[in-house]
């Protein structure tokens, strides 16, 4: 089958339109992580993500919901309670992060979920996509949209100095707080496309690449976009032509994005060097 013909089956129409919408918004996140060094929360979020995802498969229903509904507890936990109480996220963080894996473990042991249902947690399948989860995937990049439309000053100045920011009257807390969910959200969705191993491929990698080719916040955000985009749809179509899995293509794809921005903004500063 060529790649129009894919394109005329419902079940990859859902993909695709998975892949650009998450492309396009779950990328932005990844300047929050990297920014405001969440690396350790990040990890702790993902796998907690898994484990809602494992506890909604012994059950029943989605796993999309399941990492949701995990995700929100675990960001409430690790956000507001652990701001209460004064306890380091980075530990908090790994407790959550090996407790949950090991409680997904268990789940999975006692419930006799097949092998390869767990599998598909930790290697994706956005081709198991339903129409439930593109309105999921609709309505968290909606949000994630408006809110660095909306706050993006606020943004700047926490993703900037978060101290000067707090005292300029921005709520540094209720903000960080607020992308730490969205961000715990977009690494749910970003399990169920490319798995929990690969996680990194559709919200970090855009980021990076982003970064090394533009100084601005709204010029590193719009380039995040185009890099998610690329990655994730690119990957899907290389993974319907080439017969690869999905997940490991669209990361191979964010991969080698990296690769080349980095290659080239080598160029580029060893020609301006050359000037200089």
């Amino acid at each position: 089958m060529s790649l129009l013909d894919f394109l005329k089956v419902p079940l990859f129409q859902r993909a695709f339109l998975g892949c650009l919408l998450s492309g396009a918004g779950l990328s932005l996140l990844g300047l929050v992580v990297l920014n405001l060094n969440l690396t350790t929360i990040r990890f702790a979020l993902m796998h907690i993500a898994l484990l809602g995802a494992a506890a909604a498969m012994v059950l029943g229903f989605s796993p999309l919901i399941g990492a949701m509904l995990g995700i929100i507890v675990a960001s409430l936990l690790l956000g507001p309670a652990g701001d209460y109480i004064k306890v380091d996220t980075g530990i908090t963080g790994v407790i959550f992060m090996t407790g949950s894996l090991g409680l997904a473990f268990i789940l999975f042991y006692k419930a006799g979920v097949p092998a390869m249902d767990a599998f598909a947690l930790f290697t994706g399948n956005v081709l198991a996509l339903t129409n439930a989860d593109i309105w999921t995937i609709i309505a968290l990049t909606l949000v994630i949209f408006t809110v660095f439309i909306l706050f993006y000053r606020e943004i700047q100045m926490l993703l900037y100095n978060p101290d000067l920011a707090e005292s300029l009257g921005v709520p540094v807390k209720l903000l960080r707080n607020g992308l730490l969910l969205l961000t715990g959200l977009a690494l749910g969705i970003s399990i169920r496309i490319v798995g929990a191993l690969l996680v990194d491929a559709a919200v970090l990698l855009p980021a990076i690449a982003a970064m090394t080719t533009s100084r601005s916040l709204k010029g590193t955000l719009i380039m995040s976009g185009i890099f998610g985009v690329l990655s994730q749809v690119g990957g899907l179509a290389a993974s319907m032509i080439f017969d690869l899995p999905s997940g490991a293509s669209i990361t191979m794809s964010a991969v080698l994005i990296l690769c080349i921005t980095g290659f080239v903004q080598l160029i580029t500063k060893s020609k301006l060097g050359g000037v200089s």
